[in-house]
């Protein structure tokens, strides 16, 4: 989030509450540098509004208000024999029944040497 959007938020609460961000320079500044560096401006702002929304009647703390994005786990490119592993047991039941066959030998080879699945 830039300083300029942390502004928007602050005037928006400003307005609504009448928070003294006006009167306190101090005020002011530590909430901007909270937002700037650890909230992100959409959630942020979204917040600010549904706490304004929601009919609350007294100003909002800082943690009331500072968001950040939800983070997303980048999947990794699949090589291509893992991809055509993948297609091949969604579309190719001789190629499932072939795989399920060697799996069941292997357990039943584990088995006579009593390994259990947990080990």
């Amino acid at each position: 989030m830039t300083t300029k959007e942390a502004a928007a938020i602050l005037k928006l609460l400003e307005d609504v509450y009448d928070m003294g961000f006006n009167k306190s320079e101090s005020k002011a500044k530590t909430w901007i540098n909270f937002l700037v560096e650890d909230g992100d401006y959409e959630p942020s702002l979204q917040m600010a509004k549904r706490y304004i929304k929601d009919g609350n009647t007294y100003p909002p703390k800082l943690p009331h208000i500072l968001k950040k994005q939800p983070k997303t786990v980048k999947e990794e490119p699949v090589d291509e024999k893992t991809a055509k592993h993948r297609w091949r047991m969604k579309n190719d039941p001789e190629y499932v029944a072939r795989r399920k066959k060697i799996l069941d030998d292997f357990r039943k080879k584990l088995n006579e040497f009593e390994v259990s699945n947990d080990e």
